[in-house]
């Protein structure tokens, strides 16, 4: 049978075969009981997509030390990749508990909100990310926006997008912002994601885009460009990539 690096999501979210094989070093992880190998396995399988071996990695590493916040950030993002919400949920709150920190939790518990389409409550969750560096900053305006674009919203946040942001590698998000505000033309910043060599930079850009054009009503427009991000299937566990599938389920 041909092997792949990486899982499918039909392997993940559906009942397709896993192809991957373990690298040498993942065998070497699986004979270690110590807390920083079984994370580490957890965290190669992830890289794999691997996500519902890597959660049986990391319980055993909870079955060694219960009380790292990271750990269950980690398990939570597992289980929210496979649409697990109610053990995602658990293990973010778990982080929360143990790092006495809301904002640390409340990223992720914006794009739990998000995948189940409680826009509302998602945009609440982004806002309370904030304050923080332009290079989430910039991903939170983006989530946001989307959010109260979904649930036709006031976006008071959108507003504090600034030209001289230093968003790092988050140039995606800041594309799909820019549209938003009127700063670009969706038609040629989806001209641009199409082009994208770089998978998740063309997903997320072209997600936001889609959106965009949905509120919009330009419906049949926002269809076809999640159709074609959708065909990046090699960025399948990221975000916008999760959201757009799940988008595509509702109208076919």
């Amino acid at each position: 049978m041909h092997k792949t690096k990486y899982a499918s999501i039909d392997s993940q979210l559906g009942t397709a075969p896993c192809l991957c094989e373990d690298t040498e070093e993942m065998f070497w992880l699986q004979e270690s009981d110590d807390y920083a190998s079984r994370v580490k396995l957890g965290n190669l399988l992830s890289e794999q997509y691997r996500f519902r071996e890597a959660i049986d990695a990391y319980h055993t590493a909870e079955m060694i030390r219960a009380d790292d916040p990271m750990l269950y950030i980690r398990l939570g993002g597992a289980y929210l990749t496979l649409q697990r919400f109610d053990e995602a949920k658990k293990a973010y709150e778990k982080s929360r508990s143990l790092s006495g920190s809301e904002q640390s939790v409340a990223y992720p518990m914006g794009v739990w909100h998000y995948l189940q389409r409680d826009y509302q409550s998602a945009a609440d969750r982004f806002a309370k990310v904030l304050p923080c560096e332009d290079e989430m900053r910039i991903a939170v305006l983006y989530w946001h926006a989307l959010c109260c674009m979904r649930k036709n919203l006031p976006d008071r946040l959108i507003s504090t997008y600034r030209d001289d942001m230093q968003v790092g590698h988050h140039t995606a998000y800041q594309s799909a912002v820019e549209v938003i505000l009127g700063k670009s033309t969706a038609d040629t910043a989806l001209r641009q994601a199409e082009q994208e060599k770089n998978d998740l930079n063309a997903v997320v850009a072209m997600y936001g885009i889609a959106v965009y054009l949905e509120y919009c009503n330009k419906t049949e427009e926002a269809k076809n460009v999640t159709a074609s991000l959708l065909r990046r299937t090699s960025v399948w566990p990221c975000i916008s990539y999760l959201a757009a599938w799940n988008d595509m389920k509702i109208t076919t």
